[in-house]
């Protein structure tokens, strides 16, 4: 099948803002030394948030892309990363092993304590434990190459209860596999103020959980959708994927403070 080409709204400009942030700060540097660019596209989902996190769990860290944003963006939060592959685990400790606000753990979150293989592809932030779909292969040429075992297990395995503080993020990008990681992370999601997740509104990889799903999932359990950034549209229409900020209720400004629509 022939390749479709995603349409970001500015896939151009992002990659040129990059390059200049790069240079802009001593962990933009270091990270972009090891061929790592700080992930500066989440700024806007960010805006509204004066004070740092206590906390932020970053699932799907890869080689620390947001790590290093989210460093820069809320200087004293400390970060605990999960990255299951050992290539960018090695990566992601080569830039942040001497930095005593970040803890990496090579594993994956699910429901169940266990080894899974996970899919790995070419570019390995697309690898996921689900199998990639056809959609995902045509839209953005993903394939895999091979697999690795890696451990997995829910968020309790690895976190302890006092590590969280008052305000605190889940940030989610799994390819995926969003839902299962909330199901693994249910013993804490009272602990976070703030989620943001990459969704797909469309099956990208077998058997994944779309929007509406994730979004049910965490109305349940108290969150509500405030923001869509980042949106991936194929070049006739049709929208993929997305980044989305999920906000305890008191956290929502009411309707009538908001003066733009």
């Amino acid at each position: 099948m022939e390749k479709e080409d995603p349409v970001d709204i500015s896939r151009a400009v992002l990659r040129i803002r990059k390059l200049a942030a790069a240079v802009s700060t001593r962990t933009f540097r270091k990270a972009a030394t090891r061929g790592v660019f700080a992930s500066i596209e989440h700024k806007p989902a960010f805006a509204r948030f004066e004070n740092d996190f206590d906390l932020i769990v970053d699932v799907g860290a890869n080689k620390g892309q947001f790590a290093a944003f989210a460093l820069e963006r809320f200087p004293t939060s400390r970060v605990i990363c999960f990255e299951p592959l050992s290539q960018p685990a090695a990566i992601f400790r080569s830039i942040f092993g001497s930095d005593e606000r970040v803890r990496l753990v090579n594993a994956a979150i699910s429901p169940s304590p266990e080894k899974r293989l996970i899919n790995v592809t070419e570019h390995d932030d697309s690898s996921s434990l689900l199998e990639v779909g056809d959609l995902q292969s045509v839209a953005f040429g993903t394939r895999a190459i091979r697999t690795e075992e890696v451990h997995c297990g829910p968020l309790r395995e690895f976190i302890r209860v006092e590590e969280f503080g008052k305000f605190n993020l889940l940030k989610i990008d799994v390819q995926g596999f969003e839902l299962e990681v909330l199901m693994a992370s249910n013993d804490y999601l009272d602990r976070f103020a703030v989620i943001y997740c990459e969704v797909s509104y469309v099956p990208l990889y077998k058997s994944q959980a779309c929007a509406w799903e994730v979004i049910d999932y965490l109305n349940k359990a108290g969150f509500r959708l405030a923001g869509v950034f980042n949106q991936v549209s194929l070049t006739h229409g049709l929208p993929l994927q997305a980044d989305m900020i999920f906000l305890r209720e008191h956290l929502l400004a009411p309707l009538e403070h908001v003066t733009s629509l």
